[in-house]
């Protein structure tokens, strides 16, 4: 779509009653205020794509309107705090006020101008200013130094519409200044390129190919955060391919990416996932394991426990053989855990984020590493036999999940406390379980009560 075809005259979204009642009360009191950056971009995005002639190709969480409204404004945090009841001075020293209206929180922040970058983080010093103008000149890249209202419409002082029709990054004035001011910026035009499906303007990607090496002084928990968004984005491959110098550095040099094909197909919504999946096909092992390499790497960028054990077990179950014998499956299942507990459908969609959401179980790890070497082998008709075995694979796995046989201690038909009236006591508990469980599944003790307590009194010894 050309600029021509888009009116920012007709550019009238409807925003959300909250955010409507937060500008007026701030307009009717005398200040200037504007819904502003990422949520603006996200509007224009979705009326283009709405439009029959658009042309535009982007992530799916774009084609909805945002789910956050960051608010600009000419008054200050002071003010903000007396005109609305419920505040959090969440980010005092930069100007920004969180209000609580109708249970949600929105962020509100002071026009501001911004010192120097002396760390490469964040500014040293921040000045307030009631100029909507120079609040978004200090802004990233054109695309987000959008600002709106119902009272002004679209305001566009940088060309940021233009940008967003042609599907381009521009930086906002000195490309080098804004990389050198926040290195994350760097990731964070990579992380717009994959999700949005856009090129970065020749300057700018100049500018962050020779920035790069500032990388090195952003916190790892940031940057795992922006390569896990990029990871997620539809034009991810792509962006690898031509950018992986620059992701070299910010992995810390871990990986290399010369050469490497990387698969990650789209519309995957375990962040954990998309993070086995795409170390499975980067980690070379080397003298070290392609597990423990992973891990080294998880490790590096801060992830939590729960997520590099969970990484860990996918790429170790892809190292296991794949047979199709239904004990030796059930055997599988058990050492890692037993069945999903959480319901099929959980289960076969993933957990969205890491850490205490994050399951492992052993049909959790099964299906997904199934999922994973599907989706590395989908594009290669050489690998059609492995496909095959892959389908015979999930195929045995689902008999053994739908029949009765327990997979788990939990799912026997005796407990501890009827192991303790055998006068069975301690550490023994755990063990004579364990073994019947591993009994059953190899079909060498019947899954009955009766069963199960004589052999447990056999065990006792």
């Amino acid at each position: 779509m050309s600029e021509s075809h888009f009116n920012p005259k007709d550019f009238t979204p409807q925003l959300p009653e909250s955010v409507e009642f937060i500008l007026s009360q701030l307009q009717i009191s005398g200040y200037k205020a504007y819904i502003v950056g990422g949520c603006v971009r996200d509007m224009i995005l979705h009326t283009l794509e709405c439009s029959d002639n658009a042309g535009l190709k982007s992530d799916l969480a774009y084609q909805n309107l945002p789910s956050d409204y960051d608010i600009a404004t000419s008054a200050l945090p002071s003010e903000v705090i007396k005109l609305f009841p419920r505040t959090i001075p969440t980010g005092l020293k930069h100007g920004t006020i969180s209000v609580i209206y109708n249970s949600e929180v929105y962020e509100i922040s002071t026009f501001r101008i911004e010192g120097a970058y002396s760390n490469k983080r964040a500014p040293d010093s921040v000045r307030f200013t009631t100029e909507l103008e120079l609040d978004l000149q200090r802004r990233d890249f054109t695309m987000n130094a959008l600002a709106y209202s119902p009272q002004t419409g679209l305001i566009d002082k940088v060309n940021g519409l233009r940008d967003i029709i042609n599907r381009k990054i521009m930086c906002v004035g000195e490309a080098h200044l804004r990389f050198n001011e926040d290195a994350l910026r760097i990731l964070r035009a990579l992380r717009f390129a994959a999700t949005l499906d856009f090129e970065i303007e020749s300057h700018t990607d100049s500018a962050l190919r020779e920035c790069a090496k500032n990388l090195c002084s952003i916190s790892k928990e940031r940057i795992r955060d922006e390569l896990t968004k990029l990871l997620c984005g539809r034009a991810a491959e792509k962006i690898m391919r031509k950018y992986g110098d620059v992701l070299c550095v910010a992995f810390g040099g871990m990986i290399s990416f010369e050469g490497l094909e990387v698969r990650l197909p789209q519309n995957i919504e375990s962040k954990a996932f998309i993070w086995a999946l795409f170390l499975a096909q980067v980690c070379d092992g080397g003298k070290t394991s392609k597990r423990d390499k992973a891990d080294k790497i998880l490790e590096s960028l801060k992830f939590d426990n729960k997520t590099r054990r969970y990484v860990s077990e996918i790429l170790k179950a892809c190292e296991i053989p794949l047979g199709i014998d239904r004990q030796e499956i059930a055997e599988r299942i058990i050492a890692l855990g037993g069945r999903e507990t959480r319901g099929l459908e959980y289960c076969k969609q993933g957990c969205v984020n890491g850490g205490m959401g994050l399951s492992i179980s052993g049909e959790r790890i099964l299906r997904d590493m199934i999922r994973l070497k599907m989706a590395v082998v989908a594009q290669d008709s050489t690998q059609d036999s492995t496909q095959k075995r892959l389908k015979e694979f999930q195929k045995a796995m689902e008999q053994v999940l739908d029949s009765n046989l327990p997979l788990s201690l939990k799912e026997l038909c005796v407990k501890g406390d009827d192991l303790k009236a055998l006068g069975i006591v301690g550490k023994d508990i755990g063990r004579i379980l364990q073994i019947l469980l591993e009994e059953i599944a190899s079909e060498k003790l019947k899954h009955s009560r009766e069963a199960l307590l004589i052999r447990a009194g056999e065990l006792r010894g």
